[in-house]
């Protein structure tokens, strides 16, 4: 802090007060009487000039305070640019054996062999079940001629066949059989 200013001008001197003894002025005058009350303050002097710069202060007292509370997050920075790859590290320790894996799916056909060596006969196997019934064959040669029938009313020519016109015999044998069966209850 700089120095005090001068001090200001003195104040107007104020009225005479009333004297309530008049008589007795000259008793006044020897004897001092009560001080008067305080005058007005007087108008505020002029500013001094600036004061000298003080000397230094002597050095505090220094007193460790006690550790505050710690603070909330600070915003996230910007990334830094990305650093230099970093040297090759040391070759780890071999891992446990894995779980067996699923069967993999089939390959592709291979391309085709060498034709092998003829094989060993095999041995002769066991009679097989009867087959089915084959096509009918080829219609055979002509038989010989059997002995005639005792029950054939026509007799029969070389060649196997009953000989012309005796046919009208067979049909009338035949109508003759017929109406027997329709007669019979």
């Amino acid at each position: 802090m700089g120095l005090s200013g001068p001090s200001g001008m003195d104040g107007q001197k104020g009225e005479k007060g009333d004297s309530i003894l008049e008589d007795n002025l000259v008793q006044m005058i020897s004897q001092p009487g009560p001080p008067g009350p305080p005058g007005p303050p007087g108008p505020p002097g002029y500013m001094g000039h600036r004061g000298l710069p003080g000397s230094k202060g002597d050095p505090g007292e220094s007193i460790k305070g006690e550790k505050g509370e710690t603070g909330a997050a600070g915003i996230q920075g910007l990334q830094g640019p990305q650093g230099p790859p970093g040297s090759t590290g040391l070759v780890g320790l071999p891992g446990t054996k894995g779980e067996k894996g699923k069967q993999g799916e089939p390959g592709l056909d291979g391309f085709p062999g060498i034709k092998g060596d003829r094989g060993d006969r095999g041995e002769k196997g066991e009679k097989g079940d009867r087959g089915a019934v084959g096509k009918r064959g080829l219609k055979g040669k002509k038989g010989e001629q059997g002995p005639p029938g005792l029950d054939q009313p026509c007799p029969v020519g070389h060649d196997g066949l009953p000989i012309a016109d005796c046919w009208h015999k067979e049909q009338g044998m035949l109508q003759k059989l017929k109406r027997k069966r329709l007669s019979q209850p």
